[in-house]
């Protein structure tokens, strides 16, 4: 189940990846071209830098992330053991947003595999 609600990410202009990790950076699922590695890596390191910019300026809870430019990237916290990261190169960041708006309920509650 969600590996298909992952996938659904897929079908939206400019996403090229999509995974979901739990707080301590374990990997839950993910879907993308097949033979490239998730970069969990760079996601939990970007997770990890917010989240310290944000208690370091005490701005309260971190609940997203966009980083626009060449490659894209969107960081939702869903709840605070589960965080989905979308990737790619090109498209509508407000769009990526939105759909994760539409699915949050779905893959809030999806039990891992």
């Amino acid at each position: 189940m969600l590996q298909r609600l992952l996938g659904e990410f897929l079908k939206i202009d400019g996403v090229e990846q999509a995974m979901m990790m739990d707080d301590r950076g374990k990997l839950l699922s993910s879907v993308g071209p097949e033979g490239q590695l998730p970069p969990i890596e760079q996601a939990v390191e970007l997770a990890v830098a917010a989240l310290d910019a944000v208690q370091y300026h005490d701005q309260g809870d971190l609940h997203e992330l966009w980083i626009e430019g060449d490659d894209q990237v969107l960081i939702d916290v869903l709840t605070p053991y589960r965080i989905v990261m979308l990737s790619g190169s090109s498209g509508n960041i407000a769009r990526w947003r939105h759909s994760m708006d539409h699915l949050r309920p779905q893959l809030a509650t999806t039990q891992e595999m």
